[in-house]
Formats: C-alpha cells, structure tokens, sequence
C-alpha cells in the first residue's frame, strides 16, 4: 500500500501557503502585542484615575463635625496600628478653655504635656516647646487633629482633610 500521490500543484500551493505565513506572522505577532500593551496600558491609567478620584472624594476638605474634642499630635505621623500619637482634649467655654482648636494644642504644649519628662501626678512639670507651626486636620470621624509640622499637606499624608472654612 502507498500513501497518497502528491500532484506538482498541490505541492507548490502548500509551498506557497507556508511562505506566506512565514511572511505575514511577525506582523500579526506584532500587531497583538501592540494591541495588549494598549489594551493593558489603558486599563491602568483607567485604574490610576479611579483611585485618584477616590482618594480626592475621601480626602477633601471637611467640615469638624465633632466640636466637642480636640486631638492634639505630638508627633506629624501614624502609629502602626493606625491611631495618631498625642493626647485628645475637650473644648468648652464655661471653664475658659479657648475654642479654637489650635489654641487649645497651643496651650498644651505650653504646659509641657508632650514632652517626654512630663510627670502627669507631678503638681509642677517645667513648661514646654510649642512648635513654630501647627496644621489643622479633620479626622474621619470629624474630630478636629492639631498636627506639628510646617508641611500644608501633612494632613493628606496622614490620612485626613483639609478642614473646610
């Protein structure tokens, strides 16, 4: 038994066939490459957008909602569990507490409450350093944060707004 007879035109079709798409396949190759680096590309500016958009719509300024309470930082960072190092304050008129909040963080590093010596049972504790400049901040709750740090933007690398006028 032998195989089937392969017929001169058939042969040089194929022959033909093979040598085209040798010709044409790096062309293909490179037009769907082409097409997935766009493809891909496109989805991540599509990503950095949304994110963006995101983060303007959560850290926009807001209004200090909590009037009540003060946070004041001793230090321009987050902790590792994500609270915010310093001590939190109460703002009332009846017992001449100054209102604003930075007034109020004012007062507390005149007192010396963030320095590191600082003896809370001690009846005198040495008055403290107020840093030249001190940002205010909404917290997520709307709790107004007093931050110590010349740096306008402070309160988005921490993960607050900007309190609204």
């Amino acid at each position: 038994m032998t195989g089937p007879e392969m017929r001169p035109e058939r042969a040089d079709a194929i022959r033909a066939m093979l040598v085209e798409n040798a010709r044409t396949e790096p062309v293909v190759r490179a037009r769907r490459r082409r097409n997935l680096v766009i493809g891909w590309g496109g989805l991540g500016v599509l990503a950095v957008g949304v994110a963006a958009t995101a983060g303007t719509m959560l850290l926009a300024p807001g209004p200090v909602t909590q009037s009540a309470y003060v946070q004041c930082l001793d230090e321009p960072r987050r902790n590792s569990d994500g609270t915010y190092p310093g001590s939190g304050a109460t703002v009332a008129d009846d017992n001449g507490l100054p209102t604003d909040p930075i007034e109020l963080c004012t007062l507390m590093w005149e007192q010396g409450l963030f320095e590191p010596d600082y003896d809370p049972l001690a009846q005198t504790n040495p008055p403290g350093r107020v840093p030249d400049e001190l940002q205010l901040c909404v917290m997520e709750d709307g709790t107004a944060a007093v931050v110590p740090s010349p740096n306008e933007s402070i309160c988005a690398a921490l993960g607050m707004a900007r309190p609204t006028d």
